[in-house]
């Protein structure tokens, strides 16, 4: 694993030895630097990155006041000369407090925590991916299990899902909805309908029924689809 990594610090020298220090390391992958948080800021509007190694005391807009205006916060080293600052980072959720100057070693630490966390964070995504689902709708995410889900039909430019719950509206491509779901009995069946095998009532020629819907098979899909079948 490799995280992508933005170092932010004020001080050339020590931004120029945190550079190092990533460059020693494989799971780092250093992505930019910046001198300051607010052009940084500007930086994270448009980009994701892993991992921020972060200053404190900076001219302008310190590091603490740089986090509370990140609105989605990944995972945060603080690098600093002031002991004094580490209780302030935990209570952002850092990962780790670097006391400056930092030695190669408990750089390595450091990422290897990370390391850690973002493994962790990944199984128990695909735990999850495996169950279920989440739809953000009205503000909020609503919980849908797999076996819920009817099927999905791509209308336009947005896909509708189809649930025991309701129908709930995706603004994207069923394209990108296919290759995220990772449940064998999701199948798509056409270049609009992704469809719940076990809610399919029966097959005719190249259609099926579920929910009294009438739902077309392409002919590239057909084969797919019959040999997922348990057929007598």
């Amino acid at each position: 694993m490799q995280l992508s990594t933005i170092v932010i610090d004020d001080d050339a020298i020590a931004r120029k030895s945190l550079e190092h220090l990533c460059g020693k390391s494989t799971q780092v992958e250093l992505i930019k630097s910046f001198e300051d948080a607010p052009t940084a800021l500007q930086y994270l509007e448009t980009e994701n990155v892993s991992l921020i190694i972060l200053d404190v005391e900076m001219p302008g807009m310190t590091g603490l006041e740089f986090l509370d205006k990140l609105t989605v916060l990944p995972q945060i080293i603080i690098s600093s000369s002031e002991a004094g600052y580490a209780y302030d980072a935990f209570e952002y959720d850092v990962v780790d407090f670097l006391k400056k100057p930092v030695s190669q070693s408990r750089f390595l630490k450091a990422i290897q925590k990370v390391v850690d966390f973002e493994e962790r964070l990944h199984t128990t995504a695909h735990l999850s991916t495996e169950k279920e689902i989440y739809i953000k709708s009205d503000k909020k995410y609503v919980r849908l299990a797999y076996d819920d889900i009817l099927y999905f039909e791509n209308v336009g430019d947005y896909v509708k899902v189809i649930s025991a719950k309701g129908v709930f509206v995706i603004y994207g491509a069923l394209k990108a909805i296919d290759e995220k779901i990772s449940n064998p009995r999701l199948l798509k069946v056409h270049r609009s309908y992704i469809v719940n095998m076990d809610k399919i009532k029966d097959i005719e020629e190249n259609t099926i029924v579920i929910d009294k819907k009438v739902i077309p098979v392409s002919r590239a899909h057909k084969p797919i689809l019959m040999k997922s079948l348990n057929i007598l």
